[in-house]
C-alpha cells in the first residue's frame, strides 16, 4: 500500500522542481530547499509587548576534551571539566540544537544512514565531555525584566556560565529548564555563554544490577551528548505568570485554571489575574505541509471570560492561585473525532495597568474511570495504539509527527505511546491539533538491564524526571494517562533474578510515582507502567507485554481497564519462529517473514478486541509496519555513500528548530515531502493487519499461503548405491570427510567404473581425470564436483562443460530453487542455519556460463538473515532491507547438468560441516542422489532431555582436602585444547560414560588415587541464541545447570565460575545449581570440577529449562567444533 494525498503531491511536484534545479549546479547530491523543522516562536503575539525571546540556535563554538589517562567509566568518578582555554575550540563550528555525537548513532550507516551533520569530525564521535561558546546581545530595552535562559533539552550534566560567572547546572537528558541570568547579562552590550557538558554515562556507577543512575531511556538517549533541543534567551516582566496548570472539569461543567505567579522585586505586589478563551483556528491545510509550522491564530471574540481576582505576590516569592469559571455550551469538546482547541490568554494589571500576559492552549476534555472501562468526556474509549522509540534526526520535526499520526488514522488508529523517553512537545502539539490520543511515557527504561536499581540516586532522579514530565506535558489534550515505567518489574525478576530488595524497592515507588501523578495531575486517573500489570495493585490501570491470550485473560480478569502495550514477533521472530504463520515463505524473504508477522499480530488484535481492551497495539507500526525508505537513493542497488539522502538548504541563525545537514537513506519509514520520489509511506503486510483489526466493524484479513517459485527439475538416478568413487589432488580430504558424513568411499578399480564419482573442488585432480568423469556420465552415472574454490577454478576448467565463475558469496540460509528429487522432502528451513554458530554454510557461489546453461538446484538466500537475526532494533530492517536489494555476487550452490547419459552436479557446499543441522542436510541431499549412507553412532555428552550422559574427563590429581581441592586449577584459558585424547597437566583427557544417571569415579579405570583427589569433566554445548542479550526477544528461555557430586563440585562457564559447593558429605546432599546460566550464541564451554575426601565419589548432572523444548536446541560436543 503506498499513501499519498493529493495536497502533498502537488508539494512534491513542486519540490521535485527546485530539486532537480539545485541538482543541475550541485553535482551528485539532492538538495530540498523547504525547512526541514518549521516551529513557532516561543513567545507568541499574544503575549507581546510583556515578554520577548530570543532564540540563540545557531553556529557555536565547541572545545572538545580529552577522557583523564586511565579513566574507567562505570568505576571511577566523573572527571570534572577543566578550565576553558580560549586557544582550543575547534576550527569546525557545531549547529545547535543537535548532539556533537550525532553522527555516530544506530552505528551511523550499517542499516540507515544516520550521518546528518558531514560537517562535524569523526573524532567528536567518541567526545564524552566539551565546552560549548555562544556569543549575543541583549537589548537595552530589556531593562526591568526577568531574563533567563530556557533551554527545551541538553544530554548531560551542563554546568552555564554567563560573563564569566556560573549561574547555574541540570543534569537531565529530555526535559526543559531555566536559568535566571539576569545578575550576569550586560544590557545593550554582547553577553558570552559557555555551556560545559559532561555525557550521563560519565556518572554510571557499574554493579551486578545494573549501571545506570540517572533515567537515560533507550536508544538516543543513552547515546547522545550536547544541546539537542532549541535555546532560548527570555525576558518577562519582574512580576509575572510562571506556570498555568487547566483543569478541565466537564462533570461540573467548570473550567479551573492553577496559576503561579512569580514576584521578582523587593518589595511585595498586590494586582488582579484575569482572563479570557478563545477559540484556536488551524492555520495549516489537511495534508500538514502546506504550512507546517502552526502558528498560533485565535478566533477575534472570547468564547468564554475569567472574572479576574485580587491577587498578592510577596517580595522575590510566588503565589499560587485558582481561577474557575462555569462553563454551559461555549466550549466545544476535544476529541480524536473533533480535536477542537482553545487558547487561554491570562493578563496580570497592577495599578489597572496590564503588566503580563501569558498563553496556554487547552482542550476542553475529560477521562474518568468506570470499573473497568475507560471514558472520554462521559463516554467509553479504546485506544487503537501504537508506539516506537524515538531515533533522533529523522524524527526532530513536526512533518514526521504529522505523517506518522496521518498513517494511524489510515490504518483507523488513533492513539500512540511515546515510548521509553519524553518526546519532543511538538509531538503533543501535533497529537493535539490531529486528535491522537497520548500516553506519555517517562524515560525510566529497564528493557536492556542498564539501570542501577541498587543506588538509591537512580530512584530519586525517577521522581524528579517524573514531576518534570508532567509538569511540561499536563495541559496537552492529547495527553489521556502517564505511563510511570516500562518493563521494570520484568527485567529485576526475570533478568535480574530478583536480587534482595528490589522487587519490593519498586512495588513501593509503583506508590510513589502513582501519588506524584495525582499531585501534579489531578485530572488523569489513567497512571499505569507499561509490561508491568498494574503494579502489585498500586495501579489503576493493568498493562501487559507480550503475555499471550492467557495474560489478557489474566489482565481482563483485574475488573481494572487494561490494554496491551506491545506484543507480536515483529521485531524479534526469526524465520523459523515466524514459520509457525507462514510456512516456508517465512524463510525466503523479508516480505514471506512479514506476512507470518502479520498473521499473528491480527491474531493478537482480535483477542484483544474480543477481550475488550481499553489499549490495543501491536508492535509496532511505525518501524515495523512501514518499510524503511531510500531517501534521496537513487540506485538501491549500491550502498549509500555521503553523496546520497537529502541535502538541506543553508543553515539559517537563530532560527528555531533543528536544522540538518543531510538527511540519510533508510533512516525513516516517513517521507513527508523530503524526496519527491518516494510516498509518504510504504507497507508491509503488518500494516494491513493492524487497518483490518481497528477497522469497525472488523475486517478479515488474509494473505494467501504460497509456497514460493520453486520449480520441478528431474534428477535420473539409480538407488541402493553403496560404494562411491573420491578422485582429489595434493592435500585433498574429501574422501575422509564424505566418510565422516556415511558415505561409503571405497578405492578406485581400474577396471569399475562406479555410479557415482565425487572429484574434489578444492584440491583437483589432474586433468586427466577428466577422462574418468567421462566415461562414468556415459554410462548414466553422475558426476559430482564437491566444494568448488576460486583458487582450483584453473585445474576444473579441463573437467567442466562451460566455464564457470567462483565468487566470494557467504551464506547463512540457502533457498532450494528447482524442487527435484535431489531435494525431496527437504523445505527451505532445512537450509536455514542463520541462528547457528558458525551460521555460514558455504563461503562461495558459481556464476557464470556454466550456471546459465545448467539448474540451479540450491543457491544462497538473497536475504541476509545474518543481517536481521540478533541485531538492534534501530539497525535490523534496513539492514536485512538493504540485503536483499543490493548487488551481490553470483550465488548458486548447487547446479545440475545433463551429460550425455549422465549428470554432473557442482557445488559450493564444504566437505567438512560444523553443524549437526547442516550435516543431516547435507546426508538428505546424498541419500536423495542413491547413495546407500552408512549409519554413525556418536556418543553426546547431553541426552535430549538434558542429562549429563558422557563427560570428558581428566584426572585424577591428589590433594589433602576438599577446601585444598578447592583451590586446585587447569589453564581455563586453553580450555579449547580440552579434546579426547589431549594432554593437560600431565594427564589426558577420556570420554567416559554415566551409568543410569551417576559417574561412578571410583569405578573408572584410572591407576590414580580415588581419595583425597581431584578430576575434571569438560564438554561443550552450543546455544542457538544468547541468553545474555535482553533485547533480542521476549520471554527468553532460561537454562540452568544442576549437580549433585559427593563430596564437593564446581563449575565454570566459558571460564568464569557459576557453581562453588565446598562441602563433605554423600552426594543426597550435594545438590546446587547454576540458574540462568548466560549462554552465548554458538558454543560455550562448561568444566566441572568434583572433590573427594572419602567415601563413595558419584557425580549427576543436568540442564533445565523453564521451557523444556528448548534444550532440544541445545548442541553438544566433546571439544569445541
Amino acid at each position: 500500500m503506498l499513501n499519498y494525498p493529493k495536497s502533498l503531491q502537488r508539494l512534491c511536484c513542486l519540490s521535485a522542481t527546485l530539486l532537480l534545479t539545485v541538482c543541475a549546479h550541485g553535482q551528485s547530491r539532492q538538495q530540498q530547499p523547504m525547512i526541514f523543522a518549521p516551529t513557532e516562536t516561543l513567545v507568541k503575539e499574544v503575549e507581546k509587548p510583556y515578554r520577548d525571546a530570543i532564540c540563540l540556535n545557531g553556529s557555536w563554538q565547541f572545545q572538545p576534551v580529552d577522557l583523564p589517562i586511565g579513566f574507567r567509566e562505570g568505576e571511577d568518578a566523573s572527571p570534572t571539566l577543566p578550565t576553558i582555554d580560549e586557544a582550543k575550540w575547534s576550527s569546525t563550528l557545531v549547529k545547535i540544537p543537535s548532539p556533537w555525537n550525532v553522527n555516530s548513532f544506530a552505528e551511523k550507516d550499517r542499516g540507515g544512514d544516520f550521518r546528518s551533520y558531514p560537517s562535524y569530525p569523526e573524532a567528536w564521535e567518541q567526545v564524552k565531555l566539551g565546552w560549548l561558546k555562544k556569543t549575543f546581545h541583549i537589548p537595552a530595552s530589556w531593562k526591568g525584566k526577568r531574563i533567563q535562559l530556557h533551554f527545551e533539552a541538553v544530554a548531560g550534566d551542563a554546568q552555564i556560565i554567563v560573563n564569566g560567572k556560573e549561574v547555574g547546572t541540570h543534569f537531565d537528558i529530555f526535559l526543559p529548564f531555566d536559568i535566571d541570568i539576569t545578575d550576569a547579562v550586560k544590557l545593550g552590550q554582547e553577553n558570552t555563554l559557555y555551556v560545559g557538558i559532561r555525557k550521563a554515562s560519565l556518572f554510571d556507577k557499574r554493579s551486578t544490577n545494573g549501571r545506570r543512575t540517572y533515567q537515560a531511556g533507550s536508544f538516543w538517549g543513552q547515546h547522545i551528548a550536547g544541546i539537542w533541543q532549541d535555546v532560548h534567551v527570555v525576558a518577562s516582566p519582574a512580576v509575572s505568570i510562571a506556570d498555568t496548570y487547566i483543569k478541565p472539569w466537564l462533570d461540573k461543567n467548570t473550567l479551573a485554571v492553577e496559576v503561579t505567579l512569580t514576584n521578582q522585586t523587593s518589595h511585595a505586589v498586590q494586582g488582579e489575574l484575569g482572563g479570557n478563551v478563545y477559540e484556536w483556528l488551524p492555520t495549516i491545510g489537511p495534508d500538514g505541509l502546506a504550512s507546517p509550522a502552526s502558528q498560533t491564530k485565535l478566533a477575534e471574540k472570547p468564547a468564554l471570560s475569567i472574572p479576574p481576582i485580587t491577587v498578592s505576590i510577596p517580595a522575590h516569592g510566588e503565589t499560587k492561585v485558582e481561577l474557575s469559571v462555569r462553563v454551559a455550551d461555549q466550549l466545544k469538546t476535544w476529541s480524536p473525532e473533533a480535536p477542537n482547541l482553545y487558547g487561554m490568554v491570562l493578563h496580570v494589571a497592577h495599578d489597572k495597568q496590564r503588566i503580563d500576559s501569558k498563553y496556554e492552549r487547552f482542550g476542553w476534555r475529560q477521562t474518568t474511570i468506570e470499573g473497568s472501562k475507560f471514558l472520554l468526556n462521559g463516554k467509553p474509549v479504546t485506544m487503537k495504539g501504537d508506539s516506537w522509540h524515538f531515533m533522533g534526526i529523522p524524527q526532530m520535526t513536526r512533518r514526521y509527527a504529522w505523517a506518522w499520526y496521518k498513517a494511524l488514522k489510515d490504518a483507523h488508529s488513533n492513539a500512540v505511546r511515546l515510548h521509553a523517553q519524553p518526546f519532543p512537545a511538538f509531538y503533543l502539539d501535533m497529537a493535539d491539533e490531529m486528535g491522537i490520543l497520548v500516553l506519555d511515557e517517562t524515560a525510566v527504561w529497564a528493557s536492556d538491564g542498564g539501570p542501577n536499581f541498587g543506588d538509591e540516586r537512580y530512584w530519586k532522579d525517577s521522581e524528579k524526571h517524573l514531576s518534570a514530565l508532567i509538569r511540561r506535558d499536563r495541559n496537552h489534550p492529547s495527553v489521556f494517562g502517564w505511563s510511570v515505567s516500562n518493563e521494570v518489574m520484568p527485567v529485576i525478576v526475570n533478568v535480574m533474578r530478583n536480587p534482595p530488595g528490589l522487587r519490593d524497592k519498586l512495588i513501593a515507588y509503583y506508590g510513589v510515582w502513582a501519588d506524584i501523578c495525582r499531585t501534579l495531575d489531578p485530572t488523569r486517573p489513567w497512571i499505569s507502567a507499561d509490561g508491568e500489570d498494574d503494579g502489585q495493585g498500586k495501579l489503576p490501570i493493568y498493562m501487559i507485554h507480550y503475555g499471550g491470550e492467557g495474560g489478557m485473560d489474566h489482565a481482563r480478569n483485574s475488573g481494572k481497564p487494561w490494554g496491551v502495550g506491545e506484543d507480536g514477533n515483529a521485531y524479534y521472530g526469526t524465520p523459523q519462529q515466524v514459520a509457525a504463520t507462514n510456512g516456508s515463505r517465512a524463510y525466503e524473504s523479508f516480505l514471506g517473514r512479514m506476512e507470518g508477522v502479520a498473521r499473528s499480530s491480527y491474531q493478537s488484535l482480535v483477542a484483544q478486541r474480543q477481550r475488550d481492551a481499553s489499549y490495543r497495539s501491536v508492535f509496532n507500526l511505525a518501524w515495523y509496519g512501514l518499510k524503511p525508505l531510500a531517501i534521496g537513493l537513487k540506485d538501491t542497488s549500491k550502498a549509500p555513500t555521503l553523496d546520497d539522502g537529502i541535502y538541506f538548504a543553508a543553515f539559517q541563525e537563530g532560527t528555531p528548530g533543528v536544522q540538518p545537514e543531510r538527511l540519510g537513506p533508510y533512516t525513516t519509514t516517513f517521507n513527508p515531502g523530503y524526496d519527491p520520489a518516494l510516498p509518504l509511506y510504504e507497507t508491509w503486510p503488518l500494516f494491513d493487519a493492524i487497518q483490518d483489526a481497528a477497522a469497525d466493524p472488523l475486517a478479515p484479513f488474509e494473505i494467501p499461503l504460497t509456497e514460493g517459485g520453486k520449480m520441478p527439475y528431474s534428477f535420473a538416478v539409480k538407488g541402493g548405491i553403496t560404494a562411491v568413487e573420491v578422485i582429489g589432488g595434493q592435500g585433498s580430504t574429501l574422501a575422509a570427510d564424505l566418510l565422516n558424513l556415511g558415505v561409503p568411499v571405497q578405492q578406485a578399480k581400474e577396471r569399475e567404473l562406479p555410479d557415482v564419482l565425487f572429484i574434489d573442488g578444492s584440491h583437483p585432480p589432474e586433468a586427466s581425470a577428466a577422462k574418468r568423469a567421462s566415461a562414468v556420465q556415459a554410462k548414466g552415472g553422475t558426476v559430482w564436483i564437491w566444494g568448488v574454490s576460486p583458487a582450483a577454478l584453473p585445474q576444473l576448467g579441463a573437467l567442466l562443460p562451460a566455464p564457470v565463475e567462483v565468487t566470494d558469496r557467504k551464506a547463512s540460509s540457502l533457498l532450494i530453487r528447482h524442487q527435484s528429487n535431489l531435494t525431496d522432502s527437504m523445505e527451505h528451513a532445512d537450509w536455514y542455519f542463520s541462528e547457528l554458530v558458525p551460521a555460514e554454510i558455504v563461503q562461495h557461489g558459481l556464476g557464470g556460463e556454466l550456471v546459465r546453461t545448467s539448474t540451479v538446484l540450491l543457491e544462497a538466500n538473497p536475504t541476509d538473515w545474518l543481517k536481521w537475526n540478533k541485531q538492534g532494533e534501530y539497525v535490523k530492517t534496513a539492514m536485512v532491507l538493504r540485503s536483499e536489494r543490493e548487488e551481490k555476487p553470483a550465488g548458486a550452490v548447487l547446479i545440475g547438468h545433463r551429460v550425455g547419459n549422465g549428470n554432473l552436479l557442482v557445488t559450493t557446499l564444504p566437505g567438512r560441516i560444523p553443524l549437526a543441522k547442516a550435516k543431516s542436510a547435507v546426508k538428505t541431499l546424498l541419500s536423495n542422489a542413491g547413495i546407500a549412507l552408512q549409519p554413525a553412532v556418536e556418543g553426546k555428552p547431553l541426552t535430549a532431555s538434558g542429562e549429563i550422559a558422557n563427560v570428558l574427563y581428566l584426572g585424577n590429581f591428589p590433594v589433602s582436602s576438599a577446601s585444598n581441592g578447592a583451590q586446585h586449577t587447569l589453564p581455563l584459558a586453553q580450555r579449547d585444547a580440552f579434546k579426547p585424547d589431549a594432554t593437560t597437566a600431565g594427564k589426558q583427557w577420556t570420554v567416559v560414560p554415566a551409568e543410569n544417571g551417576f559417574l561412578d569415579l571410583k569405578s573408572l579405570a584410572i591407576p590414580d588415587q580415588k581419595d583425597h583427589a581431584v578430576a575434571y569433566l569438560s564438554f561443550w554445548v552450543s546455544s542457538p541464541r544468547s541468553l545474555a542479550d535482553l533485547l533480542v526477544e521476549p520471554n527468553m528461555p532460561q537454562v540452568n545447570l544442576e549437580v549433585a557430586a559427593d563430596d564437593a563440585v564446581q563449575a565454570w562457564l566459558n571460564g568464569e565460575q557459576i557453581i562453588d559447593n565446598i562441602r563433605v558429605g554423600p552426594i543426597e546432599g550435594g545438590q546446587t545449581s547454576a540458574e540462568a546460566m548466560k549462554l552465548r550464541q554458538g558454543w560455550n564451554h562448561i568444566l566441572i570440577k568434583v572433590i573427594q575426601e572419602g567415601g563413595d565419589w558419584k557425580f549427576s548432572g543436568r540442564l533445565t529449562s523453564n521451557q523444556p523444548a528448548f534444550l532440544a536446541e541445545l548442541g553438544a560436543a566433546f571439544e569445541k567444533p
